[in-house]
């Protein structure tokens, strides 16, 4: 498996709103929506996370993953000088379970230890990619009522 990351373009748009749609297909799938509602609601809220991010991470790296050539999901770090922090790590379903978020954090982790760092992330509690975390050594440090923030050393 080769795993690569590029920078996004223009171009890359429809592609990332896929990804973000489908990371949120499970939970909306179960509000009894109408296909109309699912996509105006997803269209608002991927709006709504682009425009947040940009704000909050106005320095971030935004990237797509590739894996054998094939557009896999994105990833949004921040490099900062105390940490390095995983905004968003997002993998299509067909693609998760394959080693591809593992080979990547993994990388990341790497970095972090060169550069005697922490990596950060946050993930809702809810999230099945908690364990994939847990066993790359990430620990819990706080919670809310919606996120557990995870840190590794």
């Amino acid at each position: 498996m080769e795993v690569e990351l590029k920078s996004i373009t223009k171009d890359d748009e429809p592609f990332l709103y896929e990804v973000y749609a489908s990371s949120r297909r499970k939970e909306i799938d179960s509000w009894g929506w109408s296909a109309e509602q699912i996509q105006h609601f997803l269209e608002m809220q991927w709006c709504a996370q682009q425009t947040s991010y940009r704000q909050q991470f106005p320095h971030a790296s935004h990237c797509i993953i590739t894996s054998d050539e094939q557009y896999v999901g994105r990833l949004l770090t921040e490099d900062l000088p105390e940490q390095l922090h995983i905004i968003d790590i997002s993998i299509l379903p067909s693609f998760q379970g394959n080693g591809v978020g593992s080979y990547l954090i993994s990388n990341l982790q790497q970095k972090a230890k060169e550069e005697n760092k922490p990596v950060i992330l946050q993930v809702l509690h809810t999230n099945p990619a908690r364990n994939l975390y847990e066993r790359l050594g990430f620990h819990v440090v706080s919670t809310d009522e919606l996120y557990l923030k995870m840190r590794w050393q």
